[in-house]
């Protein structure tokens, strides 16, 4: 059961990475459909990687004009990028900055009458756009490790033409900081920004989880003859899910509280004369409140109908009823004696910890999965058993 349980598994990792489905706008006026090779970007990638109809392409800046994916949007622009390093080997009092002229991929956080956008490399950059001119807000660092606010008097100008007295000083050289004040601008001059960047709060969902487990168990006990055996009982829970951080969103922390229930028997006669024998009978019969705490990747985009999914995760489980038996019965020419003893010797878990592996499809507004539990011990030394389980499990969005 182990080894084809780990094969099945095995097939539904190899399932591949969903590309992000989009449309492409290209700098001749053309556009494209085509899947963006995103994994959630820590860099600004300096090309574009799309699938169409199955060939890869990648694409330069100045081959795009814009472009959406996972939520955010696009567009290529040629800028004036300062290069000059900031790290503390190398301050200086910045009398001469060094820049570069460079096609780069901004991302689009206000877009208005005045519009700010962010691009990334070893650091984050911001550039305002005002009557189709891009600038970079500039924040440098000294050796006296004071900064030098630039972008301060930057924006300072770009203001200028707003009749309200707008506050700068104050403004946060981040992207929440800066575009809430670019935000304000555009109010000033325009009434509204054409578009802003979404911050996503973090997502929470709860679920009504049930499915059906099966086991297959192992003794390492003198006493009995046992051969592996395997058994099959409902589960049932409920569960909550967050979403992680919107650059690696596919990413969410999954827990589950689980009822599981363990049974399995063994037997053994130990015959010395044909009225002259003993049986040992062991039963056990256990349940357990088990926690899931999983990390769980989302393939593809969140718009898809289908996705797949992978987990892995960690199994913390308390035992809440334990009905398990263990006796010997005797016969002596007729005569018979029953003496009952601690299930495996007293040895049976309290609690245990396994690890957990698991895939599936998630609907939208539920999710089918099959989980692997690795084998963690039910009892310890001198009679050691272990349990492997597969659960095959269903989860409903309650909200």
């Amino acid at each position: 059961m182990q080894k084809s349980t780990l094969f099945f598994l095995a097939l539904l990792f190899t399932v591949s990475l969903t590309a992000q489905d989009s449309e492409i706008q290209l700098s001749d006026g053309t556009s494209i459909q085509g899947f963006i090779d995103y994994k959630g970007w820590v860099k600004t990638p300096d090309v574009l990687r799309v699938t169409t109809n199955g060939v890869a392409t990648n694409y330069d800046p100045n081959e795009i004009r814009s472009f959406e994916v996972n939520g955010d949007r696009y567009i290529s622009k040629e800028v004036e990028l300062n290069i000059t390093e900031q790290n503390l080997q190398n301050l200086s009092d910045f009398t001469n900055l060094e820049s570069i002229q460079k096609h780069v991929f901004l991302k689009v956080i206000v877009d208005g009458s005045m519009g700010l956008y962010s691009y990334r490399d070893s650091r984050v950059h911001y550039f305002a756009e005002k009557d189709g001119k891009f600038i970079e807000l500039l924040r440098l660092r000294r050796r006296s490790k004071s900064t030098i606010n630039r972008y301060v008097g930057q924006l300072n100008i770009l203001f200028a033409d707003c009749n309200q007295n707008l506050k700068t000083n104050n403004i946060a050289f981040t992207s929440t900081g800066l575009k809430r004040a670019v935000i304000a601008y555009n109010k000033c001059v325009a009434g509204n920004s054409g578009f802003v960047e979404q911050k996503e709060s973090l997502k929470l969902s709860f679920y009504a989880v049930g499915g059906y487990k099966l086991s297959s168990y192992e003794l390492d006990n003198p006493n009995f003859v046992f051969d592996d055996d395997s058994s099959g009982s409902f589960t049932f829970g409920a569960g909550a899910s967050i979403g992680l951080l919107r650059n690696v969103r596919n990413l969410e922390l999954r827990n589950e509280v689980l009822f599981q229930q363990y049974e399995f028997e063994a037997s053994y006669r130990d015959q010395r004369l044909p009225e002259q024998y003993t049986d040992f009978f062991l039963s056990v019969d256990v349940s357990f409140v088990e926690i899931h705490s999983l990390l769980r990747y989302n393939f593809g985009n969140e718009t898809k109908k289908i996705r797949p999914f992978i987990n892995v995760g960690v199994n913390n489980a308390i035992q809440v009823s334990d009905n398990s038996e263990e006796y010997r019965v005797s016969y002596f020419f007729g005569d018979e004696n029953r003496v009952d003893s601690e299930p495996l010797e007293g040895e049976l878990k309290k609690s245990r910890i396994g690890m957990l592996l698991g895939a599936g499809l998630d609907f939208d507004f539920m999710n089918v999965e099959v989980r692997y539990g690795f084998n963690p011990k039910l009892s310890d030394f001198p009679a050691i058993s272990r349990t492997s389980d597969l659960n095959l499990l269903m989860a409903f969005k309650v909200f």
